[in-house]
Formats: structure tokens, sequence, C-alpha cells
């Protein structure tokens, strides 16, 4: 998995590729855990994203609560496959996906 941190119109937008899962979970949660601390909104940017796991979504949980009451965590460009993990654990339903 690789990771591209990047600003659009005045937002962070991280854009991880590959897949989430117990291996890369650790880069991608200190990455997402370094960019709430320092952004009051940041976009998740999913579009090479190819799979998530329980410790991914885990990760994508916690930074929403890191940003919650700020502008918040926005996801985008997720595709069919992980979009059906959201669905399935209620997530679609939680998160701010566009």
């Amino acid at each position: 998995m690789t990771i591209k941190v990047y600003e659009e119109n005045g937002t962070t937008v991280i854009a991880p590729e590959g897949k989430i899962d117990h291996i890369t979970v650790k880069d991608f949660e200190s990455q997402m855990d370094a960019l709430c601390e320092q952004h009051d909104t940041l976009t998740l940017d999913m579009a090479g994203v190819e799979y998530v796991s329980s410790a991914a979504l885990r990760a994508i949980l916690n930074a929403h609560d890191l940003l919650e009451g700020k502008n918040g965590l926005v996801l985008k460009n997720v595709n069919k496959k992980v979009m059906e993990i959201f669905n399935i654990t209620g997530f679609a339903d939680y998160l701010d996906i566009r």
C-alpha cells in the first residue's frame, strides 16, 4: 500500500492505494492520526483502495471520531466492493461518503 497526501480546494486529502489490511493498517492509521491532529477537515480518497479489513474500518472510525465536532471526515470515490463492506457493517449510515 502507498499513501499520497495532497491539498485540494483548501482541504487535505489522504489517498491510499492498495489493500488496507492487518499488514498495512499501522501505516495508514498513523498517517490518519497525524493528519487529524493537524486539520479540522480531512478527505479520504478511496479511489485506489481495493479492500478494507476490520482493522481498516477501526482506523477510519477512529479518524472520524478524532474529527467529530470539527468539520469532519469525508470519504470519496469508494468503489463498489468497499462500499458493500461499508453497507454490511453499517458504516455507510455513519460516515460522510460522497
